[in-house]
């Protein structure tokens, strides 16, 4: 690998940390554990939305996707539906 695909890949820094929680709370659902997994799934998109809130545009990498509004809200919506959504599901009998 060469050293340049390397450094590009971890500039993307705060993407691979969020995909890395995601990753964590889908094992964890996979494993019948949904309410909290889908909880870490939630966390894992609300620190996307505390992440490209703080950063700057440069460092944000491939979170910046449009506007820093549109991205939070949109983010933000998403991440609260899937905690509510988590906290709605009955979990089974």
């Amino acid at each position: 690998m060469p050293a340049s695909w390397l450094r590009a890949v971890f500039r993307q820094w705060p993407l691979l940390l969020v995909l890395a929680v995601i990753a964590v709370g889908t094992v964890i659902v996979a494993d019948n554990h949904f309410r909290r997994g889908t909880s870490i799934i939630a966390g894992g998109i609300c620190l996307a939305v505390v992440l490209r809130a703080v950063l700057p545009s440069g460092v944000a990498g491939l979170l910046k996707v449009r506007s820093r509004a549109i991205d939070l809200l949109t983010l933000g919506f998403l991440g609260a539906g899937t905690l509510i959504a988590s906290l709605i599901v009955p979990p089974p009998s």
